[in-house]
């Protein structure tokens, strides 16, 4: 949710909740999420293990990312509650969905460092922004940063496609080629994402502490 003058109460939109509620949906959806991909990507005998259902929440999850933020700014209700949970919902469904990845490919290194990196710098950019919050400083997302999640949530949308395959593999001899794309691109767009994330996150932390 981006920076807008506080509503007061008195002057709220009915539907002033919404956007918050939406925000707070995607939290609730990030253990159910990673349940679905490890019960997918491990064959597992569970009712989690379910194509539909995993997909439905990274869409439905990514979704509202947008939306809660898009009826805030459009009603007029951004909050500070908003501001603070809707960054923090947003590296939950990040950093879950990495974990449980890191875990379906049984801690390859080649998953496990960029996931690292990446979980990491958000722990790493959310202490710098405290910190030049404290001293008066102001840290706006940078153009990088914003590609920088692009390619996260394109990364992990691959990774579970390619979990699916995994899922599916035998039973389906067409499945293969796909599954091996989407472990190619998903795994490229995430080394993308963590050198990005490196690189953003030193140029917020001497931000954060330069004088």
């Amino acid at each position: 949710m981006s920076d807008t003058t506080l509503t007061e109460p008195s002057d709220r939109h009915s539907l002033w909740w919404v956007p918050n509620t939406l925000t707070i949906g995607r939290i609730l959806t990030v253990p159910i999420l990673m349940a679905g991909i490890l019960a997918l990507g491990l064959q597992q005998e569970s009712i989690l293990a379910n194509i539909p259902l995993v997909g439905g929440l990274f869409v439905a999850a990514t979704a509202t990312d947008w939306l809660d933020g898009y009826l805030a700014r459009k009603w007029k209700v951004v909050s500070g509650f908003g501001r603070m949970i809707d960054p923090i919902a947003d590296k939950l469904l990040v950093a879950g969905c990495l974990i449980a990845l890191c875990i379906v490919a049984r801690g390859s290194w080649i998953f496990m460092f960029p996931a690292v990196a990446i979980i990491f710098r958000d722990i790493l950019v959310s202490g710098a922004r405290e910190h030049a919050a404290l001293t008066g400083k102001v840290m706006p997302p940078t153009k990088l940063a914003k590609w920088k999640t692009a390619f996260e949530m394109a990364a992990i949308a691959a990774l579970i496609v390619w979990t699916v395959g995994l899922a599916v593999l035998p039973f389906d001899d067409a499945v293969p080629q796909i599954t091996n794309i989407a472990h190619k691109v998903g795994l490229g767009m995430l080394w993308i994402a963590a050198l990005l994330s490196v690189y953003t996150g030193s140029l917020y932390l001497r931000a954060a502490v330069a004088d």
